[in-house]
């Protein structure tokens, strides 16, 4: 669901993004946001007239639909934009008054994914998706090591260019746990193959299947995790199995993060990943105007945020919450 104000909870987003674009709060300082105000509007004044989103009917409200359509850029059809540069034109909004945010970070806006060894640049946000779908690509060609941190740091260059990555790419970065039983599934499938083969790993495929038969039923550090990665990536070059990839056998990387349960210290909010620690640094003002006073007593009892809290009360939001919750946390990165 996107955010705009007709249903910005709390107007916890409008509130970033006047600190995002200080131009802002001159410029929308008389709007009227009354949600009863907006029922009354015709289709035809809001610059998605099929959604009802980004009301364009004077400049006030004009200049904040071009602000909270900043927040979720890629989500909005070609045709919206340009009716809100349309308006922006029409109400003397000058050009360009919402591209540079005063809180997008200068320093170090270069990533460099495989850093010490200068490959995959990423310098914009146009760049994360490039690079994205490139590492997917060049992903048969890289070490397990490699892989790991190139995605992790993609990962990183995603979360200061504000920018979603799909699940699948948020597990190759490491942020998901390993479920013993289905690794367990994968060695004993490897087995299989290396018997077929000839090969004498075989046993050694069997042996580690054996060790994770009955243990604790996740693996969520991600040395170890890499560390297993890294040793069946050595194993099944040896015999063989590597050719099965993709076929009736998963890669290294993707046989140890196996599942879709995100790490200790992630939580996924409407398609983006954060940091369950980077989440209780916010103001407990945030918690109260986004989700209400009553759900901010369990999560800050004494006022102060409690990571654990966070980590059990937001994936029990319904979902709409949840989409909405991430889109106005994201304008925080």
């Amino acid at each position: 669901m996107l955010v705009d104000q007709t249903n910005d909870t709390g107007f916890a987003t409008l509130r970033v993004l006047v600190q995002r674009f200080p131009v802002l709060r001159e410029m929308s300082k008389t709007a009227e946001l009354n949600p009863e105000e907006f029922t009354k509007l015709s289709s035809e004044s809001f610059a998605w007239p099929g959604e009802r989103k980004y009301p364009v009917h004077n400049k006030e409200h004009a200049a904040l639909s071009l602000a909270y359509s900043k927040v979720a850029a890629e989500m909005i059809p070609t045709d919206v934009r340009c009716a809100l540069e349309k308006a922006a034109e029409v109400y003397g909004i000058p050009k360009g008054s919402f591209d540079n945010p005063v809180m997008e970070k200068k320093a170090a806006a270069e990533f460099w994914l495989l850093p010490e060894k200068k490959r995959f640049r990423v310098a914009s946000s146009e760049d994360v998706k490039v690079a994205e779908q490139l590492l997917h690509e060049k992903y048969a060609q890289l070490s397990v090591y490699d892989r790991a941190e190139a995605f992790l740091q993609l990962h990183k260059a995603a979360e200061h260019f504000d920018v979603p990555l799909t699940p699948s790419t948020e597990k190759l970065a490491g942020f998901t746990i390993t479920s013993t039983q289905v690794l367990k599934d994968w060695l004993e499938a490897r087995e299989e193959a290396a018997l077929k083969l000839g090969s004498e790993l075989a046993s050694a495929y069997h042996l580690m299947a054996t060790k994770y038969a009955g243990v604790r039923p996740f693996i969520t550090n991600r040395n170890d995790q890499l560390k297993i990665a890294s040793l069946l990536n050595e194993m099944d070059k040896k015999a063989g199995i590597d050719r099965f990839y993709g076929k009736t056998i998963l890669d290294p990387l993707r046989t140890v993060f196996n599942t879709e349960k995100l790490a200790s210290d992630a939580l996924n909010l409407g398609g983006y990943t954060f940091s369950l620690k980077k989440l209780s640094a916010l103001p407990s003002t945030f918690w109260s105007d986004a989700l209400g006073s009553d759900i901010v007593k369990e999560i800050a009892p004494d006022g102060n945020v409690k990571m654990s809290a966070l980590k059990e009360i937001l994936p029990t939001l319904p979902q709409d919450l949840k989409t909405t919750l991430g889109r106005q946390l994201a304008a925080y990165r």
